[in-house]
């Protein structure tokens, strides 16, 4: 019988990042509040080995975030996993010269049809392509594009989400975007997109409208 593991995440930034230590795992996320989440991971049928996997790859988890504890549920029972020492990261600070000149995207799936396009970085004309592809390559019901570590973005990039938008409602799909810091938020409404564009103000509330509407859409 195939078993499963849940683990309570305090922040929808936190959870993705999860999620994405999980890579090759089946997972889900599952909104619990406003500002929780759930990540469930499927063990399959070789529960106690895959269990030992997934366990470390939390404290790897753990030691690159600066969250103290894990609260974890498997067999109706739970668990508290601390970070050794009990010791939370300082916060991260780069060079105030290298803010922005490198931009990664990535895109994560969360499982229920939802995929996170994580962008960290400016997006302009030498990025922009980086989104779009990644964006392309995305076959989900749901994007959420998070934009909450981009300091700016220029014209070339709005275009990109534009673009993006147009083709996947063609295609009965939808793209969401989390805006995060003011400058982006000014950017989209200076520029209209906000209107245009499924905004919202935090990456939280784009991962729970996602799936809501995923929900819907399944008649669930």
């Amino acid at each position: 019988m195939s078993e499963s593991l849940q683990i309570e995440v305090p922040t929808a930034a936190s959870a993705v990042g999860l999620v994405d230590r999980l890579d090759g795992f089946p997972v889900e996320l599952v909104t619990l509040s406003d500002d929780r989440f759930q990540v469930q991971i499927d063990l399959g049928q070789d529960g106690q080995r895959t269990i030992l996997d997934v366990i470390s790859r939390v404290e790897d988890w753990l030691e690159s975030t600066n969250i103290l504890l894990a609260d974890i549920r498997l067999d109706g029972r739970s668990y508290r996993l601390e970070r050794p020492n009990g010791l939370a990261l300082l916060p991260s600070v780069r060079p105030s010269e290298l803010e922005g000149l490198v931009c990664q995207v990535k895109a994560i799936p969360l499982g229920a049809g939802v995929q996170v396009v994580s962008v960290e970085g400016e997006l302009d004309l030498q990025t922009a392509p980086d989104l779009e592809q990644t964006l392309r390559a995305t076959d989900l019901p749901c994007v959420i594009v998070d934009l909450t570590e981009v300091p700016f973005l220029d014209s070339t990039a709005l275009g990109v989400l534009l673009a993006a938008t147009r083709k996947m409602e063609k295609n009965g799909r939808r793209l969401l975007v989390a805006a995060g810091s003011p400058a982006v938020a000014r950017t989209l409404t200076i520029s209209g997109l906000a209107r245009t564009l499924d905004v919202h103000d935090s990456l939280a509330e784009a991962i729970t409208a996602a799936l809501d509407h995923v929900v819907i859409s399944d008649g669930h």
